[in-house]
């Protein structure tokens, strides 16, 4: 009668219900957020999960579950004041949903530090100056896909090295890339490898780009066919 059609589908089958997959996986970080030390209370806070989802602000709806329902804004949470509920009840229930939220708020930063600690196990801290030459790796998604995926593997990973003429924030690089190259110089520091050993006295070409993809040049071809009608 509300017009809802099911789509059942097993586990790990986004393209199905991608909707009904991505939500399960959001109750399940909440829950888990909620109920750390005590996996068995998971029930308990299941009511907290469901006002948490549909109070959050989604970019696909750009708007709120709760506002798509009911057409009005989420009710706001009432912060505690002792004294203010004449109510013996509704004070008790008052204090203890202050009390959940600075324990929530105590594991949202523990799990802040914990996750920052694994990622920055495998990320580099590395600080260029201006006048260095750095050797500059040509992701396909930073560099619009210039990299070609056919030749990925024999492809080579860092191309260079180029000189740094100036530091944008904290994490990007401006490099001097020849006069012809077709893409942005400023480039983040997970691209850039520092050049070790003596520069080179000119800044080396860019490969050639043809339709936004690098252009292998070989010095002989020994021998060609015909692949698919290239």
């Amino acid at each position: 009668m509300a017009g809802v059609k099911l789509c059942l589908s097993s586990a790990f089958h986004p393209q199905t219900d991608g909707q009904s997959e991505v939500t399960n996986r959001i109750l399940g970080v909440y829950l888990r957020c909620l109920a750390r030390n005590r996996p068995r209370s998971w029930l308990r806070w299941l009511p907290w999960t469901e006002f948490i989802y549909n109070s959050s602000f989604q970019t696909a709806l750009r708007a709120t579950p709760f506002e798509v329902v009911y057409g009005r804004p989420p009710p706001s949470m009432a912060s505690y004041q002792p004294g203010v509920a004449r109510v013996m009840a509704l004070d008790r229930q008052l204090q203890d949903s202050y009390a959940f939220l600075q324990e929530i708020r105590e594991r949202l930063l523990y799990a802040q530090d914990h996750m920052k600690h694994y990622y920055d196990q495998g990320h580099r801290d590395m600080v260029l100056e201006v006048g260095d030459w750095a050797w500059l790796h040509l992701h396909h998604r930073s560099a619009a896909c210039i990299v070609d995926k056919n030749a990925g593997k024999l492809a080579p990973r860092f191309y260079g090295p180029y000189q740094v003429l100036e530091r944008v924030g904290s994490v990007a690089y401006r490099l001097q890339l020849p006069a012809r190259a077709k893409i942005h110089n400023v480039f983040h520091v997970v691209f850039l490898k520092k050049h070790q050993g003596v520069p080179p006295a000119a800044p080396i070409p860019l490969p050639l780009v043809v339709h936004g993809r690098v252009v292998p040049t070989p010095a002989s071809v020994k021998r060609a066919r015909l692949n698919r009608g290239v």
